[in-house]
């Protein structure tokens, strides 16, 4: 039994805090705030730049306070200009293409984090086509290219060149992040495998909504409501449209040719569905939830597409098919 001094010394000793249990953070995408404040510099650079070019290309200029107007005069037309509403669209433009180069040189981590989550879809893209384990495509990675050469050349389910052409941008793409290999090689992975896949169609609408918008202005023009000697807002359509169509340009650029598209989605269903297996002494690899269907899902796909034809048989009321399609159905029964 404890004695009263030993109970009293228990009792006014504090209790010991409880170790919080650790919390588990979460890895925070990089912020886009240095690019968006590297754009903003380069653009008013940019602006700075096109206002001198204005003022040098005119034969007198006189310029209205903080520069929100200019009065221009070419021989003898005068023209009253509003540089940032004539410049804006260049401006932005301008602006952040320099600092997408800027940032994949000095290899910020917005686009460091861009290129590393491609890196990680073409991986994923590579096993669904090799039918390969990510072992077996880390390995190839690392290989040699002739190795890989002899090694791949015996599979007739894949294309070469384009298995080739993914395996050279992951291992690219790879040396930029390591710090080793060419921003060229970075942003050309991030543009051609992302951006051109992802935001192809976006692209393109922009670019037909920037002309649609570009004939209505100068629909605009042509009807006398804007002044000829005020030409900011056609300088701004025009502008719009020119950044949509540089925009469309480089995706096209980087865009893969619908045949090889076509092909490699060929060759992802076939990994899907099973494919071929044995070829180029690589394992099948263990099922994936999140990247093939199972086994049930393709069933019920097949029967949806069978029920689709039988009801478009069944509205063209053709009998001699309805028979066919009974007999069929008996005879696998029996």
């Amino acid at each position: 039994m404890a004695t009263p001094d030993v109970a009293q010394t228990a009792q006014a000793r504090p209790a010991k805090p409880v170790p919080k249990p650790a919390v588990s953070r979460k890895t925070k995408k990089p912020s886009a705030s240095p690019v968006l404040i590297i754009s903003a510099v380069a653009a008013v650079g940019i602006h700075m730049l096109f206002s001198m070019a204005l003022g040098g290309l005119g034969d007198e200029i006189k310029w209205h306070p903080f520069a929100l107007m200019a009065d221009v005069r070419f021989g003898e037309a005068q023209f009253i200009v509003n540089p940032i509403l004539a410049f804006l669209p260049f401006d932005i433009l301008f602006g952040f293409v320099i600092a997408v180069f800027i940032g994949f040189v000095i290899r910020l981590p917005f686009f460091r984090d861009r290129v590393f989550h491609t890196v990680v879809d073409l991986k994923k893209r590579l096993q669904l086509q090799l039918s390969a384990s990510a072992e077996e495509v880390e390995s190839i990675l690392k290989n040699d290219p002739e190795n890989n050469a002899r090694l791949l050349a015996r599979r007739e389910d894949i294309n070469l060149d384009s298995v080739h052409g993914e395996i050279n941008a992951i291992n690219n793409a790879q040396a930029y992040l390591a710090g080793k290999g060419s921003w060229l090689n970075g942003m050309s992975t991030y543009i051609k495998f992302h951006f051109a896949e992802q935001y192809s169609n976006t692209v393109t609408g922009m670019a037909y909504g920037g002309a649609a918008f570009l004939i209505f202005v100068v629909g605009i023009r042509g009807l006398k409501f804007i002044s000829a000697t005020k030409p900011s807002f056609i300088l701004f359509a025009l502008g719009i449209e020119f950044s949509m169509l540089v925009l469309l340009a480089i995706t096209m650029i980087y865009t893969v040719e619908e045949e090889h598209t076509d092909r490699i989605m060929r060759q992802i269903v076939d990994a899907i569905k099973g494919g071929k297996k044995g070829h180029g002494g690589l394992a099948e690899p263990e099922p994936e939830p999140a990247l093939q269907l199972t086994r049930g899902d393709y069933e019920r796909m097949v029967r949806e597409q069978m029920d689709k034809k039988i009801m478009s048989v069944m509205a063209d009321k053709d009998d001699d098919a309805l028979r066919r399609i009974a007999l069929d159905l008996v005879t696998k029964n029996g």
